[in-house]
């Protein structure tokens, strides 16, 4: 896995954890509607980020890549609970802070 990409990740992964107040275990494991949430969120920021099913199969190692392009397929942004807005836009806000002017 390409450096950069882990990178990536561990960052994302870190906010969605922090935003939801879970564990990376529960977070993947849990069927609760935060856990759910975390999830969805975990994946659409990734995919916004310009990262492949595949590739954020390989950085979970804990979701198939069949599950990953679920969530992005059933993702709505009309319908998204707010929560799962609120991570996503927190971490494209991170983004555009870490972006060099």
């Amino acid at each position: 896995m390409n450096k950069n990409v882990t990178e990536l990740y561990n960052r994302v992964l870190s906010v969605v954890l922090d935003d939801f107040g879970l564990t990376e275990e529960r977070m993947f494991r849990g069927n609760e509607p935060d856990c759910v949430n975390a999830r969805v969120s975990l994946v659409m920021s990734l995919r916004d980020e310009g990262l492949s099913d595949r590739e954020i199969a390989e950085c979970t190692q804990k979701m198939r890549r069949c599950s990953v392009c679920f969530i992005r397929n059933k993702f709505s942004d009309k319908t998204a609970h707010w929560e799962v807005k609120m991570c996503i836009e927190h971490i494209k806000k991170m983004k555009g802070a870490s972006t060099p002017s």
